[in-house]
């Protein structure tokens, strides 16, 4: 048996587990998915089964209509028209891609193990398996996985670079660690690299209690990021180290970078943040300005110690946020 088929049938085992063991929808899609593993690994051992094929198409079409469900469909059509390993592992990392939106962290990571055992020259796949083993605790298999990651990107790509800050991250002294990889990122031109090193490291110093470090560094990184929903991440995040700091104005400014820039849920998220803060501040004409008719997709907590900061980051913001605007406008 080859290495595919044996970690097929591994992710199998995971994903039967989890339909046995969990109730509702998630029993339900993981049943669907591993039904979706054994035509996979069919597929793979070169023996594929019309039988099995239509019994995992019919599994995945009664599931409720969600992106999850139009992943599994789209990876059965690949399976139905022949697929090449290549094909094949790119249908299993967005199916983990979207497993781990939804925090379904073992099923994602028996969908992108098997993907990385039918493409083991993909540095992507190491490094998203790597991240996902991270987030599971695992921290040698994190550290395995990224160091194949940066030998498969060549040592000085960008996926390189994005493994040196995982490395970083699970290592003893990540917040030293992480600024020689900012550095480097910075050097070699690599902005994104530079800014996911930034977010990294403000979780680890706002987790010892440098929030104000915490802050200065999501400052940074929402500025690097060119990606909007990465930009719009980093100033929630940002609004949050704000508020623990009792800067309700840089908390505000950092939650107007997230409404300007942002996808559809983090503005609705913004808007609702915003009301919620200036109900807090006592600040009528914001609560008008703010106010929502429409039920949030998320819950907006009151503020922690709402009250202006001796030294404000807001100023700073501003000044940020406006360039921003000058930037994209010109």
């Amino acid at each position: 048996m080859t290495q595919a088929t044996q970690t097929a049938a591994a992710a199998q085992d995971t994903l039967r587990h989890i339909s046995e063991t969990e109730r509702g929808e998630r029993a339900r899609r993981a049943a669907a998915g591993a039904l979706v593993l054994r035509v996979v690994e069919l597929s793979v051992r070169g023996a594929p089964d019309e039988f099995t094929l239509r019994r995992a198409r019919a599994e995945v079409e009664r599931l409720e209509k969600s992106a999850e469900k139009s992943i599994l469909l789209r990876g059965l059509r690949v399976l139905e028209e022949g697929a090449t390993a290549g094909s094949l592992s790119a249908a299993l990392v967005s199916y983990a891609c979207e497993l781990e939106k939804t925090r379904r962290l073992p099923e994602a990571d028996a969908f992108i193990t098997l993907a990385l055992a039918l493409d083991e020259g993909s540095g992507a796949t190491a490094l998203h398996a790597a991240r996902l083993a991270r987030k599971m605790g695992d921290r040698q298999r994190a550290l395995v996985l990224y160091c194949a990651a940066r030998d498969l990107d060549g040592g000085d790509g960008q996926i390189a670079r994005l493994a040196a800050v995982g490395e970083a991250v699970v290592s003893d002294d990540g917040v030293r660690m992480l600024g020689r990889v900012i550095r480097g990122a910075l050097r070699a031109g690599d902005a994104e690299a530079a800014a996911v090193g930034l977010e990294e490291r403000a979780a680890l110093r706002r987790a010892a209690g440098d929030r104000r470090g915490a802050a200065r560094d999501l400052c940074l990184a929402a500025a690097r990021y060119t990606d909007p929903v990465d930009r719009g991440r980093a100033a929630h995040e940002l609004a949050g180290a704000a508020l623990s700091l009792g800067d309700a104005g840089a908390a505000r400014e950092a939650l107007l970078v997230a409404l300007a820039w942002g996808d559809a849920p983090q503005k609705d998220h913004a808007r609702t943040r915003l009301h919620t803060l200036s109900r807090d501040l006592g600040d009528q004409v914001g609560m008008r300005r703010w106010r929502s008719f429409q039920r949030p997709s998320l819950v907006s907590l009151s503020a922690y110690r709402p009250a202006p900061a001796a030294r404000s980051l807001a100023p700073r913001l501003l000044r940020w946020r406006e360039a921003l605007g000058q930037r994209a406008a010109s």
